[in-house]
């Protein structure tokens, strides 16, 4: 489903540096080309998950918005004091991981920051129009392919801005991303070619064992690190 762009006076894409984040940003920029919109109004919101990702993320994450010539803006965690703490930080406190039914990773190290990046570049402004953009794809889960293509946010909605989520490559088969990079030369993280199916957090809660295996024979210093935690929370 296409989205007329020219109804919204800013379009923020959120991007973790995966492939589905840049095929989101791929299909934006072939929207606005097509309908004549500025990509002044478009920008890139990257959340920094620091040690917890794949080496390299962020620098990727900025050079894809670069190569698209679009603003590229970045936010982490703060505690209640407004410091910046990490996902293991966060981990240990706790002295729980995240799980599936507790996925304090996803709200807490990626909404929030995200929604912060929201208020800053709407702030003083009345009656925005945002474009929420995610590249959830529902081939991914069956959560995922429940979400509705275009849905009012409700959350980031005030009385001066409405957000409108956006999802441009729902539809899109994992072999159409793949395509889509591979004939325009987009920059992809290399932890895809060593076997990972997905570029989140390096040991993420949702990866097979198998895709744990790979990541922990390429993050051995890391994977020491969750193993340490893992025994001082017991």
């Amino acid at each position: 489903m296409n989205i007329k762009l020219k109804n919204f006076d800013l379009i923020i894409i959120n991007s973790s540096a995966g492939k589905d984040s840049l095929c989101s940003i791929y299909e934006i920029m072939r929207m606005a080309k097509a309908q004549n919109v500025d990509s002044d109004r478009i920008v890139v919101s990257h959340q920094d998950l620091g040690e917890a990702e794949w080496g390299g993320t962020f620098e990727l994450a900025k050079r894809q918005a670069d190569l698209f010539g679009l603003e590229f803006y970045t936010s982490k965690r703060r505690d209640r004091n407004g410091y910046e703490e990490s996902l293991l930080e966060y981990a240990e406190r706790r002295g729980k991981w995240p799980s599936s039914q507790q996925r304090w990773c996803t709200s807490d190290f990626k909404r929030g920051p995200g929604a912060r990046v929201v208020t800053k570049l709407t702030k003083g402004m009345q009656d925005v129009q945002v474009l929420y953009v995610f590249g959830f794809r529902k081939e991914e889960s069956p959560s995922r392919a429940k979400k509705q293509v275009v849905a009012i946010n409700n959350t980031l909605t005030t009385k001066s801005r409405t957000v409108i989520d956006y999802l441009p490559i729902h539809d899109w088969s994992v072999e159409k991303v793949w395509e889509t990079i591979h004939d325009n030369e987009l920059p992809y993280h290399p932890a895809y070619d060593l076997g990972m199916p997905r570029l989140s957090c390096t040991f993420c809660i949702f990866s097979p064992f198998d895709a744990l295996v790979v990541a922990g024979y390429h993050n051995p210093k890391l994977l020491q690190k969750y193993v340490d935690i893992e025994d001082r929370i017991d």
